[in-house]
Protein backbone atom coordinates (compact mmCIF):
# COMPACT_ATOMS: atom_id res chain seq x y z
CA UNK A 1 0.00 0.00 0.00
CA UNK A 2 1.33 3.52 -0.98
CA UNK A 3 -0.09 7.22 -0.89
CA UNK A 4 0.54 9.57 -3.25
CA UNK A 5 3.59 7.82 -4.52
CA UNK A 6 4.94 8.50 -1.06
CA UNK A 7 7.72 5.77 -0.13
CA UNK A 8 6.85 4.48 3.18
CA UNK A 9 9.77 6.52 4.70
CA UNK A 10 8.61 9.54 2.80
CA UNK A 11 5.63 9.20 4.31
CA UNK A 12 6.92 8.79 7.59
CA UNK A 13 8.62 12.20 7.54
CA UNK A 14 5.70 13.67 5.58
CA UNK A 15 3.32 12.86 8.97
CA UNK A 16 5.92 13.00 11.67
CA UNK A 17 6.81 15.98 13.36
CA UNK A 18 9.03 14.15 15.04
CA UNK A 19 11.06 12.98 12.63
CA UNK A 20 10.53 16.21 10.23
CA UNK A 21 11.92 18.36 13.45
CA UNK A 22 14.50 16.43 15.15
CA UNK A 23 15.36 19.05 17.88
CA UNK A 24 11.41 18.76 19.06
CA UNK A 25 12.15 17.68 22.53
CA UNK A 26 13.75 21.54 22.80
CA UNK A 27 10.79 22.57 21.60
CA UNK A 28 8.18 21.01 24.00
CA UNK A 29 10.48 21.76 27.04
CA UNK A 30 10.26 25.60 25.96
CA UNK A 31 6.48 25.17 25.79
CA UNK A 32 6.00 23.62 29.11
CA UNK A 33 8.53 26.43 30.63
CA UNK A 34 6.44 29.06 29.50
CA UNK A 35 3.47 27.62 30.38
CA UNK A 36 4.40 26.72 33.90
CA UNK A 37 4.83 30.23 34.37
CA UNK A 38 1.29 30.98 32.88
CA UNK A 39 -0.37 28.74 35.20
CA UNK A 40 2.15 30.74 38.26
CA UNK A 41 1.04 33.80 37.02
CA UNK A 42 -2.21 34.15 36.12
CA UNK A 43 -5.13 32.86 37.85
CA UNK A 44 -6.14 29.46 37.00
CA UNK A 45 -8.48 26.46 38.07
CA UNK A 46 -6.88 23.37 36.72
CA UNK A 47 -8.66 19.80 36.33
CA UNK A 48 -12.30 20.81 36.28
CA UNK A 49 -13.87 17.42 35.18
CA UNK A 50 -16.64 18.16 32.32
CA UNK A 51 -17.16 14.35 32.08
CA UNK A 52 -16.92 10.81 33.68
CA UNK A 53 -13.58 9.77 32.66
CA UNK A 54 -10.55 11.00 34.00
CA UNK A 55 -8.99 12.41 30.66
CA UNK A 56 -12.40 14.84 30.56
CA UNK A 57 -11.15 18.08 32.12
CA UNK A 58 -10.98 21.83 31.19
CA UNK A 59 -8.03 24.19 32.47
CA UNK A 60 -9.25 27.68 32.87
CA UNK A 61 -8.39 31.26 32.98
CA UNK A 62 -11.13 33.17 33.46
CA UNK A 63 -10.97 36.93 32.16
CA UNK A 64 -10.51 39.85 34.19
CA UNK A 65 -14.06 41.32 33.51
CA UNK A 66 -17.26 40.04 32.86
CA UNK A 67 -18.56 39.06 30.36
CA UNK A 68 -15.75 38.81 27.81
CA UNK A 69 -15.63 36.71 25.13
CA UNK A 70 -14.11 33.04 25.78
CA UNK A 71 -11.14 31.18 23.92
CA UNK A 72 -11.73 27.29 24.14
CA UNK A 73 -7.69 25.76 23.21
CA UNK A 74 -7.37 22.25 22.05
CA UNK A 75 -4.28 20.70 22.61
CA UNK A 76 -2.48 18.44 19.76
CA UNK A 77 -0.31 15.07 20.03
CA UNK A 78 -1.53 13.01 17.06
CA UNK A 79 -4.79 12.32 19.06
CA UNK A 80 -2.47 9.94 21.71
CA UNK A 81 0.01 12.69 23.45
CA UNK A 82 0.55 15.54 25.34
CA UNK A 83 -1.71 17.62 27.93
CA UNK A 84 -3.43 20.96 28.62
CA UNK A 85 -0.22 21.72 31.13
CA UNK A 86 2.20 21.40 27.87
CA UNK A 87 -0.12 24.47 25.78
CA UNK A 88 -0.65 27.08 28.85
CA UNK A 89 1.16 29.26 26.77
CA UNK A 90 -1.66 29.60 24.74
CA UNK A 91 -3.37 31.66 27.44
CA UNK A 92 -1.73 35.13 28.59
CA UNK A 93 -2.13 36.52 25.25
CA UNK A 94 -5.37 36.27 25.19
CA UNK A 95 -5.92 36.86 29.28
CA UNK A 96 -4.18 40.41 28.86
CA UNK A 97 -6.42 41.11 25.58
CA UNK A 98 -9.74 41.08 27.82
CA UNK A 99 -10.97 37.73 27.24
CA UNK A 100 -10.97 33.89 28.33
CA UNK A 101 -9.19 30.67 27.81
CA UNK A 102 -10.37 27.42 28.66
CA UNK A 103 -7.68 24.35 27.89
CA UNK A 104 -9.49 20.98 27.07
CA UNK A 105 -7.97 17.34 27.73
CA UNK A 106 -9.63 14.68 26.38
CA UNK A 107 -8.68 10.81 26.65
CA UNK A 108 -6.14 9.55 24.28
CA UNK A 109 -5.90 7.09 22.08
CA UNK A 110 -5.78 4.19 22.42
CA UNK A 111 -7.74 4.45 25.50
CA UNK A 112 -10.09 5.19 22.84
CA UNK A 113 -11.10 5.75 19.44
CA UNK A 114 -11.00 8.95 17.61
CA UNK A 115 -14.61 9.10 17.15
CA UNK A 116 -14.78 9.20 20.97
CA UNK A 117 -12.28 11.91 21.47
CA UNK A 118 -14.14 14.14 18.97
CA UNK A 119 -17.44 13.51 20.77
CA UNK A 120 -15.52 14.12 24.13
CA UNK A 121 -14.74 17.37 22.62
CA UNK A 122 -18.34 18.38 21.64
CA UNK A 123 -18.97 17.69 25.98
CA UNK A 124 -15.96 20.13 26.89
CA UNK A 125 -18.16 22.65 24.35
CA UNK A 126 -20.90 22.58 26.12
CA UNK A 127 -19.40 22.13 29.96
CA UNK A 128 -18.10 25.78 28.46
CA UNK A 129 -21.33 27.08 27.76
CA UNK A 130 -23.51 26.00 30.45
CA UNK A 131 -20.34 27.15 33.09
CA UNK A 132 -19.42 30.78 31.18
CA UNK A 133 -19.92 32.65 34.04
CA UNK A 134 -16.77 30.18 35.71
CA UNK A 135 -14.73 32.27 33.62
CA UNK A 136 -16.17 35.58 33.77
CA UNK A 137 -17.45 34.84 29.96
CA UNK A 138 -20.03 35.59 27.52
CA UNK A 139 -21.19 32.43 26.37
CA UNK A 140 -22.51 34.26 23.07
CA UNK A 141 -18.98 35.25 22.42
CA UNK A 142 -17.44 31.50 22.46
CA UNK A 143 -14.06 31.14 19.69
CA UNK A 144 -12.11 27.81 19.13
CA UNK A 145 -8.26 27.34 18.87
CA UNK A 146 -6.40 23.85 17.91
CA UNK A 147 -2.44 23.04 17.08
CA UNK A 148 -1.82 20.18 15.15
CA UNK A 149 -4.18 17.39 15.72
CA UNK A 150 -6.41 19.85 18.19
CA UNK A 151 -6.49 22.27 14.82
CA UNK A 152 -8.28 19.00 13.23
CA UNK A 153 -10.51 18.51 16.37
CA UNK A 154 -11.55 22.43 16.60
CA UNK A 155 -12.34 22.42 12.98
CA UNK A 156 -14.88 19.47 13.72
CA UNK A 157 -16.26 21.61 16.20
CA UNK A 158 -17.47 23.84 13.64
CA UNK A 159 -19.72 21.60 12.23
CA UNK A 160 -23.03 22.99 13.73
CA UNK A 161 -25.20 20.06 13.19
CA UNK A 162 -23.59 18.15 15.55
CA UNK A 163 -23.57 20.66 18.11
CA UNK A 164 -27.41 20.96 18.30
CA UNK A 165 -27.94 17.23 18.75
CA UNK A 166 -26.19 18.24 22.18
CA UNK A 167 -28.75 21.49 22.39
CA UNK A 168 -26.21 23.87 21.94
CA UNK A 169 -27.04 26.59 19.33
CA UNK A 170 -26.25 26.35 15.68
CA UNK A 171 -24.09 29.87 15.44
CA UNK A 172 -21.67 28.48 18.91
CA UNK A 173 -18.69 28.84 17.74
CA UNK A 174 -18.12 32.58 16.24
CA UNK A 175 -14.54 32.32 14.96
CA UNK A 176 -12.08 29.40 14.88
CA UNK A 177 -8.21 29.50 14.69
CA UNK A 178 -6.65 26.56 13.31
CA UNK A 179 -2.62 25.97 13.20
CA UNK A 180 -0.93 23.20 11.74
CA UNK A 181 -3.80 21.10 11.64
CA UNK A 182 -4.53 16.86 10.18
CA UNK A 183 -7.14 18.31 7.79
CA UNK A 184 -7.70 15.15 5.82
CA UNK A 185 -7.01 11.79 7.42
CA UNK A 186 -6.65 9.34 4.50
CA UNK A 187 -3.07 9.80 4.75
CA UNK A 188 -2.38 8.77 8.67
CA UNK A 189 -3.77 5.21 8.24
CA UNK A 190 -0.54 4.57 5.97
CA UNK A 191 2.02 5.41 9.27
CA UNK A 192 3.09 3.69 11.99
CA UNK A 193 0.45 4.49 15.28
CA UNK A 194 -2.34 5.13 13.14
CA UNK A 195 -3.77 1.63 14.46
CA UNK A 196 -4.10 3.43 17.90
CA UNK A 197 -6.90 5.93 16.40
CA UNK A 198 -8.94 2.92 16.25
CA UNK A 199 -10.62 3.88 12.60
CA UNK A 200 -11.30 2.39 9.44
CA UNK A 201 -10.61 3.91 5.64
CA UNK A 202 -14.40 4.44 5.56
CA UNK A 203 -14.01 6.51 8.68
CA UNK A 204 -11.30 9.05 7.13
CA UNK A 205 -14.14 11.01 5.44
CA UNK A 206 -16.72 11.47 8.24
CA UNK A 207 -13.40 12.23 10.36
CA UNK A 208 -11.79 14.96 8.20
CA UNK A 209 -12.39 18.46 7.93
CA UNK A 210 -11.81 18.62 4.22
CA UNK A 211 -14.76 16.53 3.68
CA UNK A 212 -16.69 18.32 6.66
CA UNK A 213 -15.81 22.19 6.54
CA UNK A 214 -16.23 24.60 8.72
CA UNK A 215 -19.67 26.33 8.50
CA UNK A 216 -19.12 29.50 5.74
CA UNK A 217 -21.00 31.79 8.95
CA UNK A 218 -17.75 31.00 10.84
CA UNK A 219 -15.01 33.38 10.91
CA UNK A 220 -11.38 31.38 10.36
CA UNK A 221 -7.75 31.87 11.19
CA UNK A 222 -6.11 29.21 9.41
CA UNK A 223 -2.12 29.15 9.89
CA UNK A 224 0.58 26.79 8.77
CA UNK A 225 4.50 27.15 9.01
CA UNK A 226 6.37 27.89 6.31
CA UNK A 227 9.13 24.97 7.05
CA UNK A 228 6.65 22.21 7.89
CA UNK A 229 6.63 19.37 5.09
CA UNK A 230 5.05 19.72 2.23
CA UNK A 231 2.19 17.53 2.61
CA UNK A 232 1.15 19.16 5.92
CA UNK A 233 1.42 22.26 3.61
CA UNK A 234 -0.87 20.93 1.08
CA UNK A 235 -3.49 19.71 3.59
CA UNK A 236 -3.71 23.41 4.60
CA UNK A 237 -3.31 24.44 0.48
CA UNK A 238 -6.68 22.19 0.11
CA UNK A 239 -8.78 23.18 3.16
CA UNK A 240 -8.30 27.30 1.64
CA UNK A 241 -9.37 26.04 -1.87
CA UNK A 242 -12.93 24.59 0.15
CA UNK A 243 -12.73 27.56 2.10
CA UNK A 244 -12.66 29.98 -0.73
CA UNK A 245 -15.72 27.96 -3.29
CA UNK A 246 -17.98 27.96 -0.10
CA UNK A 247 -17.68 31.78 0.64
CA UNK A 248 -15.99 31.48 4.05
CA UNK A 249 -14.29 34.51 5.32
CA UNK A 250 -10.97 33.86 6.79
CA UNK A 251 -6.87 35.01 7.05
CA UNK A 252 -4.54 32.76 5.95
CA UNK A 253 -0.93 32.78 7.56
CA UNK A 254 2.23 30.62 6.71
CA UNK A 255 5.26 32.09 8.79
CA UNK A 256 8.09 31.91 6.94
CA UNK A 257 10.19 30.12 9.40
CA UNK A 258 8.01 28.62 11.77
CA UNK A 259 7.86 24.41 11.70
CA UNK A 260 5.63 22.50 13.47
CA UNK A 261 6.84 22.99 17.24
CA UNK A 262 7.88 26.62 16.88
CA UNK A 263 4.18 27.38 15.07
CA UNK A 264 2.79 27.32 18.73
CA UNK A 265 4.62 30.56 19.88
CA UNK A 266 3.47 32.35 16.83
CA UNK A 267 -0.17 30.93 18.39
CA UNK A 268 1.26 32.89 21.63
CA UNK A 269 2.68 36.16 20.77
CA UNK A 270 0.59 39.12 20.89
CA UNK A 271 3.25 40.51 18.31
CA UNK A 272 2.36 38.11 15.43
CA UNK A 273 0.29 37.75 13.05
CA UNK A 274 -1.66 34.71 13.94
CA UNK A 275 -2.19 35.86 17.16
CA UNK A 276 -3.25 39.25 16.56
CA UNK A 277 -5.55 37.81 13.87
CA UNK A 278 -7.34 35.91 16.85
CA UNK A 279 -7.48 38.55 19.02
CA UNK A 280 -9.33 40.77 16.01
CA UNK A 281 -11.62 37.99 15.37
CA UNK A 282 -12.55 38.06 19.23
CA UNK A 283 -12.78 42.15 18.70
CA UNK A 284 -9.82 42.64 21.66
CA UNK A 285 -7.64 45.04 19.81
Amino acid sequence: MSYLDFTQEELNYQYSPREAVPEHPVWKAHWSLFSEHARTKYKTVSRISYGSSPGQTVDIFPAKKTNAPINIFIHGGFWRFLDSFDHSLIAPAIVDSGGACVLVNYDLCPQISLHQVIDQVRYALKWVYDNADLVNGDRDKIYISGHSAGGHLASMMCVSEHLETLGLPRNLIKGATIVSAMLDLEPILFIPGSEDLLIEKEDCKVLSPVHNPPDPSIELVIAVGGLETSEWIRQTEDMIAILKQQGSKFSFHKPEYDQHYSILFSMSNPCSPICQATLAQMNLT
